[in-house]
């Protein structure tokens, strides 16, 4: 039987992998600023559940408009998806992650003042 062969990891994985810890050694802002126009699609995004398509219908912008609002709005957060953002928008210490119940009025209002 031929010995088992082991690869080097590449590079590429190395370097995504120090990023990761990067990422989470430091915290990312809880209340970054946003213009006003991000926090009605904050608002839309983490309160409603809706689409995008959804979202640019309400706020008579383009579906690519959203999109771009939320990539800015992620990348503000230190965040990749909408459920990140969510829990980034949690208070300490209140409902359960799983909850809807989690998201507080507090943090949705920090979020609308930028800080």
């Amino acid at each position: 039987m031929r010995p088992k062969r082991t690869f080097p990891a590449s590079p590429r994985c190395n370097l995504r992998a120090r990023s990761a810890q990067r990422r989470a050694l430091t915290d990312p802002p809880t209340s970054p600023a946003l213009t006003p126009r991000q926090r009605d699609v904050v608002e839309l995004l983490v309160g409603t559940g809706l689409s995008y398509k959804q979202i640019a219908a309400r706020l008579a912008r383009s579906e690519g408009t959203v999109r771009t609002h939320t990539e800015r709005i992620y990348r503000a957060f230190g965040v990749h998806s909408r459920l990140e953002l969510i829990v980034a928008l949690r208070a300490p210490g209140s409902e359960p992650p799983g909850s809807a119940a989690s998201l507080t009025a507090t943090a949705l209002q920090q979020a609308r003042q930028g800080g």
